[in-house]
Parts: structure tokens; C-alpha cells; sequence
């Protein structure tokens, strides 16, 4: 079955963020048409109350409940966002879901939306979520419970999804990961655009904050150096959290491995109720949102599912060039309350499975497990021979070249590239997801390389390989690559992206290593898992070069943390091809039957 009538498109994305997150009310012609399996047969009710946190302060809680003779299911949430006035009954999606016989509970995070305290990001949603689970599962008109919520309202349900009352019967999540570290840095190279847009967008200080140009969100505050200043001197604020976050860059640092980033990290194991875990493949939450589904222990997983679509955080579809039709076959929006109302207020126990959208074929698959198990490889070799079509690009090659070459170019770090789509991207809205590349040779520090057309399907099915010979005349640096699909009019499409530095390679999740100068390393980068069959007749690009700004932060080419540089200088950078030197791109490739 279906489980969606209806497609929220991208210019209609606003409207389900606000649905799962979840928000004001929004003006009736907005409003999106609804179907859920389940028709509207009841009254709603509606009150508000204070309900007390931890550390005694009170939390302002919204309640919508059939009108009827209860004990009702209950669904909760918990949130910091409040736009305007907020009070009152002015929650769509609790009237709907009460209207359908599951009551709707939300609450606002401390210092937020009329709720008592002062905010800081992360800090008090344990204490303050175990109080209101418990307050709720009290209450003599509550017969059940289900947690759901996205991004940040997700990690409220995390962070206590190991200490949950036993009328709390499954959790709905969407978009958060569940190792902080893992979401806020990609080899000691900072998620800026995510973390520093967030910071900035969502600090209770009293920052002045600066205009958000459309076309470059926030990049003088992005680019001040030294970073760990940028508060005080551009913001007029001390940020401590923020602080915490750009400091610690190691995997192992005490910051990441105590409090309530190591409950976050270690809850997913410990949960003893089914749970389904949305993920986007534009998600900048991607990769921490899918551990949350493999640490699940193994008989929860049985009962658990993992939805992983082609969208990024605001459910936006990406890519669309390909027209895609059933991209919302599974649209989170309705499944949620499928799901949650067959749980809750059916008492089913269900059924795990995996369900993976693939790119370009336009199809879901059910897997019974993740990652998906591939049926083989298909590598690339990097050459120095010029493309005949294009001859500013080199040739990807199925054969190793004998010869021994190099390629060099020049990496400034005050000339950054600029991210063009990404997966990690957020604050720089309009270039998230797959977008149309620039031209081959469009800078001298972009080196591409390009696959004669396909003479068969090349169906991706996890994560890209591209391994390199490389060195440089810093002290350390950074190497990142992008793949991009060409189609025959030789449009570009980008499908991934990876990236390292010399300081974490080969191990993201270690601590700094040393680099010597002039010394050749090979390096392996793979990039977050993807679903994406490129189709016969299209071409295979991937552009290698030594940033990728604002997606993360800029490289200074001198070691140590990146936040505490205060000064950059340029690197002359060198990639080692042929011989014994075997740099290649390595795809993990996955047949799709036709009838599935």
C-alpha cells in the first residue's frame, strides 16, 4: 500500500517541516491535504500546562486530545523552535492527530516558547525529557505513548530512549545522529555551514546578529580567524558551547565521551521499544542517523525499521532533474502517523525491514538489513591523459597506468572553492543536495578526471572509495574530491563528496598524526553512502582539489586546530598517479531487478 496520496514538492518543504518538527499554525491555505488511512471521526480537545522540568522550572506543554471517554495513545514531542506567538491552540498536526484518536502532546525546551529557564543547546533535554515522559505516563487519560521528532526535537527523544516509562510503546525519529562528533566534523575538518549557521541562528546569548545574505550565508563570520574569537569579536558574545564544539577535534576528546553526548551515544543499544529511524541521502544528519539504527541491539532491530530517502534536512527531494515520481512513495509526513497509530492505538508489533530509495531508477527496495549487502566493485583509475572530447580533463581509466606521473596545482586558502551541492550543507539552502557543476576547467585549483560514457547501468550502492597518491609542501593540508554524474549534453550532477586532511588520514576517528613535507601518503576517503544508478550513455566526472567552503571549514595549511590558526598560507599540492603509485575511485555496485 502506499503510504502517501499526497506529494509535498520542494516548494511546499517549508509545510512539512513544520508539521514534524513541530510548529505553529500555519493559514488554512497552506495547510497541506492530509490522507491518512485513518478519517477524522472525532472532537478535539485543547489545554495547556506548566509542567515542572528538572531543577523545579516549569515547561510550557501543549495538550490535544480526542474529546471521548479516554485513556487515549499519546503521541509526544519536545522542542526548542517557537516562532511568534506561540500560545495556544495553534498546532495543526495536534488537532489532526486527536481528530484521529491519538492524542498530541508537545513541550518547549527550557528558556523556550513560554517555558521557564534560559536555553542552552543540549544540556538540559535529558533531565528536563525524563521529567515529562514520566508527567505524561501519569496522567490517567494516557494510555499509551509514542515519541517522535526531527532534527534537535529528535535528539530530545534520544537522549532518553533508554530510561523510558513502560507505556512509552515506539519511537518515531528523523535526522539527528546519535555521535555528535561524527555530525560536527569530517576528519578535524569542521561542518561549518550546519554547525556555525546553527550556533549563530539559534543562540539564546544576546548576540548581534548579522545579516544572512541569501547567496553567502554568514561567511565573514565562517572565515574570521582565529575562529575560536569570532563570538565575542562579531557576535558580541561569549558562546561556551560553541567554544566546546570548534575546540574539540579528536573523536577520543573527553568533550565528546561524557555527559550527555556518551548517553547519546550509548542509548541507541539500550532501547527496548521498536523504532523506525528516518534518514535523509541529503541530510547534513545523515551518517549519525543511520548509527542510531545499527546500534540498535539485535531484537529490537527485528521489530525497528530504517527509512532512508532521496531528500535533504527540510524533506526537500534531491535531485530532480530526472523528474523523479515515486521519490514519496514512503513520505515520512503520513508514514509517521501510520506507524505510530498502528503501534499505539492498534497494538501491532512491527515488523522491521529497510526501505532505500535509489536515485535516477526512481524506485524504493526493501532490504532486511543494513548496510546492503553489494554484489561487487567497479574501480577507475586516475591517468594524465587528456580527455579527446575535453582536453582541460584527465582520463578515468579501467586500467592501471604503467607509467609513473603527477599533476600539481596550487591551494590558497584565502580563494576557497565554494560548495555546489553538498550532502552536509544547511545554512546555504539554495546549493544543498545534487546541483548543476560548473564546467570542466572552471578553476586552475580543480583538477577533473572523466570516464568514457557507460556502455551499462553503474547502480552505486554504498559508500565511494577514491583512493590517492598525494603530497604537499605543508606541514598539513587537505585533499577532498567530488563525483559528479555528466549526462550527454553534458550537464553535471553531483552525487558525492569526500574529504580528508593529511593531520586525521587514513583515520578519521584517531587522533592528529604528523606530516612531513614533501613526503608521498596514500590516502583512502569514502564518502557517506549513496543509492544512485548512473545510466548507460552518461559519463562518471570527479573533480580533486583542497577545499570545499562553507561545507567545511577552510584549511590554513598550517597543523593544529583549525579554530585557533590565525593566519593561512598557500600550498603547493601534488597528486602521484601510475605505476606504483595506484590512485583509483572504487564504486560498490548493486544489481536492481526490474520488477521490484
Amino acid at each position: 500500500m502506499r503510504l502517501s496520496q499526497f506529494l509535498f514538492r520542494s516548494s511546499l518543504a517549508v509545510i512539512l517541516i513544520c508539521c514534524l518538527f513541530p510548529a505553529q499554525d500555519i493559514s488554512a491555505q497552506w495547510r497541506p491535504r492530509i490522507e491518512f488511512s485513518v478519517d477524522s471521526t472525532y472532537a478535539y480537545s485543547y489545554q495547556d500546562f506548566m509542567v515542572e522540568g528538572g531543577e523545579g522550572f516549569k515547561l510550557y506543554t501543549k495538550v490535544y486530545l480526542p474529546k471521548g471517554e479516554g485513556p487515549w495513545p499519546i503521541v509526544m514531542s519536545r522542542t526548542p523552535y517557537a516562532w511568534g506567538d506561540n500560545k495556544g491552540d495553534n498546532y495543526f498536526l495536534g488537532r489532526e492527530y486527536a481528530k484521529r484518536g491519538l492524542g498530541f502532546v508537545v513541550q518547549y525546551c527550557r528558556g523556550k516558547g513560554g517555558s521557564e529557564g534560559f536555553y542552552q543547546p543540549n544540556e538540559f533535554e535529558r533531565v528536563d525529557g525524563l521529567a515529562m515522559v514520566n508527567w505524561l505516563a501519569n496522567q490517567t487519560w494516557c494510555k499509551s505513548i509514542g515519541i517522535f521528532g526531527a532534527s534537535y526535537v529528535a535528539f530530545t527523544g534520544w537522549i532518553i530512549a533508554d530510561k523510558l516509562p513502560d507505556k512509552v510503546k515506539g519511537l518515531y525519529l528523523h535526522h539527528y545522529g546519535v555521535d555528535r562528533h561524527i555530525s560536527v566534523y569530517k576528519d578535524g575538518l569542521f561542518r561549518q555551514d550546519i554547525m556555525t549557521g546553527w550556533a549563530i541562528d539559534n543562540a539564546s546569548e544576546k548576540i548581534e546578529k548579522p545579516v544572512r545574505d541569501k547567496e553567502e550565508p554568514y561567511y565573514n563570520e565562517y572565515k574570521y580567524m582565529p575562529q575560536i574569537d569570532m563570538d565575542i569579536d562579531l557576535l558580541k558574545a561569549k558562546l561556551p558551547w560553541y567554544r566546546d564544539w570548534i575546540t574539540n577535534t579528536n573523536y577520543d576528546d573527553p568533550y565528546w565521551n561524557q555527559g550527555y553526548w556518551a548517553q547519546l551515544k550509548s542509548n541507541p543499544e539500550k532501547i527496548k521499544v521498536p523504532v523506525t529511524v528516518v534518514a535523509g541521502l541529503y541530510d547534513h544528519h545523515m551518517e549519525g542517523t543511520i548509527l542510531g539504527y545499527e546500534r540498535l541491539n539485535d531484537d529490537i532491530k527485528k521489530q525497528s525499521r530504517l527509512i532512508l530517502g532521496a531528500w535533504n534536512h527540510s524533506y526537500q527531494t534531491t535531485p530532480t532533474q530526472h523528474n523523479p515520481k515515486h521519490d514519496r512513495d514512503i513520505d515520512p509526513n503520513v508514514d509517521q502517523f501510520e506507524w505510530l497509530y498502528s503501534v499505539l492505538a492498534k497494538g501491532v508489533v512491527p515488523k522491521g525491514d529497510v526501505n532505500v530509495y535509489f536515485i535516477e531508477e526512481d524506485k524504493w527496495v526493501t532490504y532486511d538489513s543494513w548496510p546492503i549487502k553489494t554484489d561487487g566493485v567497479e574501480s577507475y583509475y586516475f591517468t594524465k591523459l587528456k580527455d579527446e572530447i575535453n582536453p582541460k580533463a584527465y582520463k578515468l581509466s579501467d586500467k592501471a597506468p604503467e607509467k609513473t606521473d603527477e599533476i600539481k596545482f596550487v591551494y590558497d586558502p584565502k580563494k576557497p572553492v565554494i560548495s555546489n551541492g553538498g550532502e552536509t550543507l544547511f545554512t546555504s539552502e539554495g546549493k544543498r543536495g545534487s546541483q548543476l557543476q560548473e564546467e570542466i576547467g572552471f578553476r586552475d585549483d580543480v583538477v577533473s578526471f572523466i570516464t568514457p560514457a557507460l556502455t551499462e547501468n553503474l547502480v552505486i550502492a554504498g559508500k565511494i572509495s577514491v583512493t590517492l597518491n598525494v603530497g604537499s609542501d605543508a606541514d598539513d593540508t587537505c585533499f577532498g574530491y567530488k563525483v559528479s554524474e555528466v549526462m550527454p549534453d553534458g550537464s553535471t550532477y553531483n552525487i558525492r563528496s569526500g574529504i580528508t586532511t593529511m593531520a586525521y588520514r587514513n583515520n578519521p576517528l584517531g587522533v592528529r598524526q604528523a606530516y612531513t613535507p614533501g613526503e608521498v601518503v596514500e590516502i583512502k576517503i569514502e564518502t557517506l553512502p549513496i543509492t544512485w544508478n548512473v545510466k548507460a550513455g552518461n559519463k562518471i566526472r570527479i573533480d580533486i582539489t583542497s577545499s570545499n567552503f562553507p561545507e567545511y571549514s577552510i584549511h590554513s595549511n598550517y597543523a593544529g586546530i583549525w579554530s585557533l590558526q590565525t593566519k593561512t598560507r598557500v600550498a603547493n599540492q601534488v597528486i602521484y598517479l601510475g605505476g606504483k603509485y595506484n590512485s583509483l575511485v572504487s564504486f560498490p555496485t548493486k544489481k536492481i531487478n526490474r520488477d521490484i
